[in-house]
């Protein structure tokens, strides 16, 4: 016969269960996300879903209802992130994610031919302001140089006893 466990011994017991328990579900969650992409990139018709969270806005392809765009979403899947922290990062609904991986796997050429062109605009972007900030660094340096050229003579002339 077994003997009793000891209520801690029973305690620590439950606690090993229910941390298994989340780590199961967790790999749970993972492995659906795998199956769906899956499923997805096996699908060549259009499935019959509504796709009611991709919109069109004068930024692109966006999430209704917020400023989140595709192309965001997309960086975020190129990333090493998983589709589940893609999905927690940004504060999606499983329904929503669904519905992004849908539209990316029916739209696909649409999609990626907007992202380069969102990539490249960023780049031209970032470029110029590079720019435009060299320049004004360059001339905020001189004008910082002339404000202490003149505050060391206001020094020299205060030490001197000539005050100004």
């Amino acid at each position: 016969m077994k003997p009793t466990p000891s209520p801690q011994q029973a305690t620590d017991r439950v606690y090993q269960l229910e941390e298994e328990v989340k780590r199961l579900q967790s790999e749970l969650a993972v492995l659906r996300s795998q199956k769906l992409v899956e499923a997805l990139l096996k699908t060549d018709g259009p499935l019959p879903r509504e796709n009611r969270t991709v919109i069109r806005t004068a930024a692109g392809l966006t999430v209704n209802g917020s400023r989140l765009t595709l192309y965001s979403i997309m960086d975020s899947m190129r990333g090493n992130n998983s589709l589940k922290n893609v999905r927690d990062i940004y504060e999606l609904t499983d329904e929503e994610m669904l519905d992004i991986l849908d539209y990316i796997h029916l739209h696909k050429d649409e999609v990626e031919k907007e992202y380069r062109e969102a990539l490249e605009s960023a780049e031209r972007n970032r470029k110029y302001w590079e720019e435009r900030n060299r320049d004004l660094m360059g001339k905020t340096y001189q004008q910082r140089e002339v404000v202490r050229a003149k505050l060391r003579e206001l020094r020299a002339q205060y030490h001197a006893g000539n005050k100004p």
